[in-house]
């Protein structure tokens, strides 16, 4: 009878077991569908194309990791997960990198649009100035 209920309870073990690692699969999938929407949502935001390279590599990675998690490689796709997260945190920097840079450049072209209305103003001045000067000569 003893041993009866030690099988039994080895059996439940290994039910609870595989349980377990359904559930560990499906939260892992959750986590790889979360972050190939992520990386959608970084392509859309990547407005100059600046990381496209990155994304695809990202992609690359969580392609792994599906293929990781469908070989019950759970650890490894954790790393995948970890590894697909730095990545994303990167690509978001560069993104705001990217932006940072095109409004610098559109504010440097603004600048120089002034410093060339500027001198032609200068110009102008200096032209009327020595006009008004020749025209003061000739009236005195």
């Amino acid at each position: 009878m003893n041993r009866i209920g030690t099988y039994l309870a080895a059996l439940s073990l290994l039910g609870f077991s595989s349980f377990a690692r359904a559930g560990e699969a499906d939260d892992l999938q959750r986590m790889i569908d979360t972050a190939k929407q992520a990386a959608n949502d970084l392509e859309r935001l990547d407005e100059q194309k600046a990381v496209r390279e990155e994304i695809t590599l990202l992609r690359v990675w969580l392609d792994a990791a599906w293929r990781l998690r469908s070989d019950q490689k759970y650890d490894e796709v954790r790393v995948v997960l970890d590894r697909c997260q730095a990545q994303g945190d990167m690509i978001r920097q560069k993104i705001v990198a990217a932006k940072a840079s095109a409004e610098a450049g559109r504010k440097e072209e603004e600048v120089k649009q002034l410093r060339e209305r500027i001198a032609k103003a200068k110009e102008a001045i200096q032209a009327a100035t020595l006009q008004k000067a020749a025209l003061d000569g000739r009236v005195k």
